[in-house]
């Protein structure tokens, strides 16, 4: 496990194997955890919006869907590449959904979206038992009615496809109404993927999305240092103007004073 701070976003990143026994511990502790699949455009969303990026940061686990969002956050682990790229942990998590037959209810925010997640899930796994479903713009009261249908159905896991912030934010205003162990938050481009359910990577619009953010984070960098070197006392330039620097207090250790020589 290692912290990582990408575009602001304070998050702990777990190989395939620890974020496995996150999930068996999920199922398991009687309370409803979450795990959303970051992918660069929540992650630029969220940089600008101070309300998705605290609802990001209460996730239990979020499971990054390009090596790019490492590299962002200056991990440069060639295994932990590999498993992002060959799509290791969705895998492993729907082989488990299945193995234990857990029971799985579907959210997307329409019928159409409803209907190519189902599809998705087949096509990527296998069948799944899949108990109930619910449409955003199928629903009557919105999100009071899809709490009672996720209720009414008892599922173990929450299975959703839905745009962000809309996602995170369904997640922080009905996270303790819902009876399930476990939301998962997929987006489209986990499905993506090639004949040995590898990901894809897409078109001119992925190009330039991945351009921005790479863009995005670099300079997010440079104004991370600029802040800090702001912060600090520039000892050379105090000296060079005729003043002594105590020099137990440079460098934040208490409040800097300096004297005319």
């Amino acid at each position: 496990m290692k912290k990582i701070t990408v575009l602001g976003i304070d998050f702990r990143d777990y190989t395939v194997r620890e974020s496995m026994r996150r999930v068996t511990m999920y199922l398991n502790n009687g309370v409803c955890n979450t795990v959303d699949f970051i992918t660069h455009d929540v992650l630029l969303k969220a940089s600008q919006d101070e309300d998705m990026k605290e609802s990001l940061e209460m996730m239990d686990l979020l499971i990054p869907t390009s090596n790019d969002i490492l590299q962002a956050g200056n991990v440069s682990s060639r295994s932990r590449g590999k498993e992002i790229e060959s799509n290791l942990f969705l895998k492993g998590l729907l082989r488990k959904i299945s193995k234990e037959g857990r029971s799985v209810f579907l959210l997307a925010a329409s019928e159409a979206k409803l209907d190519s997640l189902r599809d998705s899930l087949i096509n990527f796994y296998g069948p799944l038992n899949i108990v109930a479903a619910a449409s955003k713009d199928g629903t009557a009261g919105e999100d009071d009615s899809i709490v009672n249908e996720v209720n009414s159905s008892l599922p173990d896991i929450i299975i959703m496809n839905l745009e962000s912030p809309d996602a995170e934010r369904f997640i922080k205003e009905n996270r303790m109404k819902l009876n399930t162990q476990l939301i998962v938050i997929l987006r489209d481009v986990s499905f993506r993927v090639n004949s040995r359910g590898e990901v894809k990577k897409g078109g001119l619009g992925d190009f330039l999305m991945r351009r921005v953010f790479k863009n995005a984070a670099v300079n997010y960098v440079k104004e991370d240092k600029a802040e800090e070197a702001e912060e600090k006392p520039d000892v050379k330039a105090l000296i060079e103007s005729g003043k002594i620097v105590e020099l137990g207090k440079v460098g934040g250790i208490g409040k800097s004073e300096t004297k005319d020589l």
